[in-house]
């Protein structure tokens, strides 16, 4: 019960995070698109912050797709297998895109470390045109690059969750397109 209250505490953290992105990017680009064509002016650090907020959005949201089956899937061998078979194809299939996601997030980690160290530029001209000399250090590139290793690493548990959920099933008599909807906890409205 209690790993239930935690993966449903994590989801709505996550898609309240997911919201207040959508949120920022939606003020953000209208602020900018207002002050280039309103008033012949933009801020210098709106459409990079707008990049770096897409990239955190793609890597997130791509966790909530999967739970919703929005993510696209070869389904026919399932469809083709009997019911323990597809099962145990289903298992595999989501285990193996699970470890891929872990690779994904430990290289993802590598490379944020490597190519993270330099400031985020629009950021860091903003700072020394507001402080001058005595800005304060912008924020360095890891922040962006990490969600490559965050996005993985959420997928894989999501991944390795439905591995399970397949390997219950087994027993349960259950077939394999009827498992993930059979736990609506799972599933984002």
């Amino acid at each position: 019960m209690k790993l239930k209250s935690l993966e449903l505490f994590l989801r709505q953290a996550l898609r309240a995070t997911l919201i207040a992105i959508v949120a920022a990017l939606l003020a953000l680009m209208t602020v900018q698109i207002v002050l280039r064509y309103g008033f012949n002016s933009s801020l210098l650090w709106a459409e990079e912050a707008c990049r770096y907020l897409l990239i955190w959005l793609s890597f997130l949201a791509v966790v909530l797709a999967l739970e919703r089956g929005e993510v696209a899937s070869l389904s026919f061998l399932g469809a083709s297998l009997p019911r323990v078979p597809a099962l145990l194809v289903a298992a595999l299939a989501a285990l193996a895109s699970a470890i891929l996601c872990l690779l994904l997030a430990r290289y993802g980690w590598t490379y944020a470390e490597l190519a993270g160290r330099e400031p985020i530029p629009a950021l860091r001209f903003l700072l020394e045109d507001l402080f001058g000399a005595s800005a304060p250090t912008a924020p360095r590139t890891f922040w962006v690059y990490v969600a490559i290793p965050a996005g993985m690493a959420l997928l894989a548990v999501r991944l390795i969750a439905n591995t399970v959920l397949y390997l219950r099933a087994i027993p349960a008599g259950t077939e394999v397109f009827d498992v993930l909807e059979q736990h609506p906890e799972n599933m984002v409205e």
